[in-house]
């Protein structure tokens, strides 16, 4: 297994605190596998590059000047080049893919990215792109050389610009933007009246019984009408493709546990069967159920 290093208060693109597993550079960006086993105090430090982690596994948080936040699996964070901050890995250590952009390529591109640290915990947009590109990372490194390389290739770039995409317009739904030279969160739900966080809170606690948009609509004292264009607005999607997405974050949780199998998990996430969940999880992850098992669940 790789050693961990120590690298210094400045990690140049490639340079972590954690074993890095597996490893894939292209001219768009640099990918990393980290595994780090066991529990490590990471202290302040910055990238060269600015990065997306994915939280695939283990206890994790991270922040600045002793205040931390908790990453939980299945998030992502974005941060910006040259952001400060010291991370924590609990006893069960963690599992992280890192996705560091190239600043020559960003420029290539005329693409500006934000300057505050974002975190995407399942109804956002940068965490399902940087599943799909990791699903894609490990069909690469993990198994047999592709007979298409350039076909590989293409389907890998346009994973990173959808997250590129989804980065640079981080003012978007479902996402925490912070900056840790600031207190607290700020969020597009401050912009939204009152009774819409009750409809996302509603969302997120029965997410896996069908919800209908008269009986959201009633519970908020609206009108359906209003509610589907207020949620459109601020969340640039239905509330059945918001939904969705809670199924599909609590469903890949379960994903993690060998022991659970599939069908029960499609039950318990509220899909009507295992066929119906393989669909969406595909369409959303861009990989089966199976494969992202595969992927998380070390070996």
């Amino acid at each position: 297994m790789p050693v961990a290093g120590n690298p210094g208060s400045f990690l140049r693109g490639g340079e972590f605190f954690s074993p890095v597993q597996a490893r894939l550079r292209t001219d768009e960006v640099l990918l990393s596998e980290l595994r780090q086993p066991f529990s490590r105090n990471v202290p302040r430090h910055e990238h060269e590059l600015a990065y997306v982690t994915v939280m695939l596994c283990g206890d994790y948080l991270e922040g600045d000047r002793g205040k931390l936040d908790e990453v939980p699996p299945l998030t992502a964070v974005f941060n910006p080049a040259g952001a400060a901050h010291s991370t924590l890995i609990g006893p069960a250590g963690a599992s992280l893919f890192t996705i560091e952009l190239r600043e020559e390529n960003l420029q290539h591109l005329g693409v500006r990215l934000p300057r505050r640290t974002t975190f995407d915990r399942g109804t956002g947009d940068i965490l399902w792109p940087g599943l799909r590109l990791y699903s894609a990372f490990k069909a690469q490194t993990d198994g047999p050389p592709a007979q298409d390389g350039m076909l590989e290739d293409s389907i890998r770039e346009a994973h990173f610009l959808e997250l590129l995409g989804a980065i640079a317009g981080f003012e978007k739904p479902g996402l925490e933007s912070k900056s840790f030279e600031s207190k607290g969160f700020e969020s597009e739900d401050k912009l939204a009246p009152r009774w819409f966080g009750r409809v996302k809170e509603r969302l997120h606690e029965g997410f896996r019984e069908p919800l209908r948009m008269g009986d959201l609509a009633r519970e908020a004292g609206v009108h359906p009408v209003h509610l589907a264009r207020a949620f459109r607005k601020f969340e640039k999607r239905t509330p059945g493709e918001y939904q969705q997405r809670l199924q599909l974050r609590a469903a890949s949780e379960l994903l993690r546990d060998p022991e659970w199998p599939l069908a029960v998990i499609a039950a318990e996430c509220g899909f009507s069967d295992q066929s119906h969940f393989t669909r969406v999880f595909r369409r959303v992850a861009g990989t089966t159920p199976a494969q992202f098992r595969r992927a998380v669940v070390p070996a």
